[in-house]
């Protein structure tokens, strides 16, 4: 539980009663605009996003803020006018300087609107879209590293690959947004009662915690990788050295292939984690053993815990690299991958087949009641395991077209 902050008796409530008001009406009228702006956000750097490492400088440029501000209706010199009414405003040293910035603060309020709404699948994309605009994680990453570490992947590769524990976010998540969505709710639901609250030294307290915990996680790694290069610990890692699953190394691909497995999986995994369930999707993936609304219950329980991202990612790939192994245009925008990814494969000795029923069958065991009272018939087991890989093949196609 966090610990609360002393209010001082300069306080004032400026974002709370003139900046929030304007952001509460234009998500109330306007949330598919916002919904279209994040998307547009994250496809721009998706392949830095969905990246293992962070090695690449994530920038946020002035048109990234106007984009935000349209889909808002917000006018910029209202909201910088707004801000002046802050009782840090004057504060020329102020600290966190974050707190200053009127896209923090448009963004900070754009969280608080879906936390009081509960809406969990927009409260991960504004949590998100916060912690990468430019007081934070641009801002941090250029702090913790003087030159951008993509020159030297193979330096972050031996750190993420060996020096890195499971106590270490990145390594439980996986990406770079994992992470750092994972640590934004985290801190979301840690200061719960100063977003309630939120006068301006709770909106303070509360950027100034955010900034704190992803400049910890930057830290953390930054301080191994500087460690790794003057002792010159790191490695060069050929293709046999990359972990399966996410490089493409285990399905002996050539350089240019793997290159198309990574690109493929990242616009898959943009999609499923900016969009809502396709009803559509799930309408083509129903049999009759399991109807269209239970596809949707099953798909929706396993994106909503977030969790299963990990899970997800590694399903995914392996779906594209099997595919990929045994096919001559490695194309998965085809009906060829669609008939071998859907295709049963009883009895197959290929370790990432296997691999990729496990992973079904773990995330239907876990997410579906009727799934585990029906499965003893093989028939019906077999249904939900192809509406399951029919769902998220075509979200695949439709991610990569």
């Amino acid at each position: 539980m966090a610990v609360g902050h002393k209010k001082s008796n300069y306080n004032s409530e400026a974002v709370l009663k003139e900046i929030y008001p304007k952001i509460e009406q234009g998500l109330s009228k306007r949330l598919a605009q916002w919904k279209q702006c994040i998307s547009r956000f994250i496809h721009d750097r998706s392949q830095a996003l969905f990246d293992s490492m962070p090695v690449d400088r994530i920038y946020y440029h002035d048109s990234d803020r106007e984009i935000l501000f349209d889909a808002l209706g917000l006018d910029m010199k209202d909201i910088n006018t707004c801000m002046k009414h802050t009782y840090y405003a004057d504060i020329k040293k102020f600290n966190p300087q974050a707190a200053k910035d009127s896209t923090t603060i448009v963004a900070l309020c754009v969280v608080r609107y879906f936390l009081i709404k509960k809406d969990q699948k927009n409260l991960d994309l504004a949590v998100i879209y916060l912690s990468f605009s430019g007081k934070l994680y641009p801002s941090i990453h250029s702090g913790s590293f003087t030159f951008a570490p993509t020159k030297y992947r193979h330096i972050m590769e031996y750190v993420v690959n060996t020096r890195l524990t499971n106590k270490y976010e990145l390594k439980r998540s996986g990406t770079v947004i994992g992470a750092i969505k994972t640590i934004s709710l985290l801190w979301v639901d840690s200061y719960k009662k100063e977003f309630m609250d939120f006068d301006d030294e709770d909106v303070v307290y509360v950027v100034q915690q955010i900034h704190n915990r992803i400049k910890s996680f930057m830290k953390n790694i930054a301080t191994l990788y500087y460690e790794a290069y003057d002792n010159k610990e790191y490695i060069t890692y050929d293709n046999d050295a990359i972990p399966e699953g996410e490089s493409g190394g285990a399905y002996h691909l050539t350089d240019n292939d793997m290159f198309k497995l990574q690109k493929y999986t990242q616009k898959a995994m943009e999609r499923i984690n900016t969009s809502q369930v396709d009803y559509k999707t799930c309408k083509y993936s129903a049999d009759a053993n399991v109807k269209t609304e239970e596809v949707k219950q099953i798909v929706e329980s396993i994106l909503n815990n977030r969790d299963n991202i990990k899970l997800i990612r590694e399903l995914v790939t392996s779906m594209i690299g099997s595919y990929m192994n045994q096919s001559t245009n490695k194309d998965v925008v085809s009906t060829a991958f669609f008939s071998y990814a859907t295709r049963p494969k009883p009895n197959s000795k290929d370790e990432t087949i296997n691999r990729i029923k496990d992973i079904v069958m773990e995330l239907l065991e876990d997410n579906s009641v009727r799934f585990r009272k029906r499965k003893s018939r093989e028939a019906t087991k077999q249904s939900y395991i192809k509406s399951l890989l029919t769902y998220f093949t075509l979200t695949i196609i439709a991610a990569n077209k």
